[in-house]
């Protein structure tokens, strides 16, 4: 066996190596944000859809819509980030994802890619952040030219002040 054939299978374990040190990030935008979220969170990105408003519930929840049988609650980040209201356009998309084994859909403005993060490009929450902003920062993917705010998705679709316990905040 020649030192070519020796060298391949080496090459090979560490390419796999290099691989599992990395995330899968879904990459979306919100404002002017680029935010992301690990694909295995993620259950499918589906095109705008009819929501029907629900009375009485929190700013952030858009309503409820039928996907496939299964009526979900639909959350629209702009709401959720304070950010102003923005016509849907070919763009937007619902992020549905699973949450306490139910599904949920986030409407964001546009998703953009899938992209592999060398784990060692991932920080925790900057220090000037205050607590509230913490919660939805998971962390921050450090890229070339860019910066990723990657969110914690159990934060991102209920915080504890929106439900009216902010008292057991720390």
């Amino acid at each position: 066996m020649s030192n070519e054939e020796k060298e391949f299978p080496e090459a090979d374990s560490e390419r796999l190596l290099t691989s599992s040190k990395t995330r899968q990030i879904i990459v979306f935008r919100v404002g002017n944000e680029d935010y992301g979220l690990e694909i295995e969170k993620v259950q499918e990105i589906i095109r705008m859809k009819t929501i029907k408003k629900l009375p009485r519930s929190p700013h952030f929840i858009l309503g409820v819509m039928n996907l496939r049988g299964n009526i979900i609650p639909i959350i629209g980040l702009r709401q959720k980030f304070g950010l102003p209201d923005l016509a849907y356009d070919e763009f937007t998309r619902i992020v549905v994802v699973t949450h306490d084994n139910k599904l949920v859909g986030m409407v964001v403005d546009d998703v953009s890619r899938v992209i592999n993060v060398p784990e060692d490009s991932i920080e925790g929450n900057p220090d000037m952040l205050r607590d509230n902003t913490k919660a939805l920062v998971r962390g921050v993917a450090k890229l070339e030219d860019q910066v990723i705010i990657l969110v914690e998705l159990d934060y991102l679709i209920y915080s504890l002040d929106e439900l009216g316990h902010t008292d057991n905040i720390q």
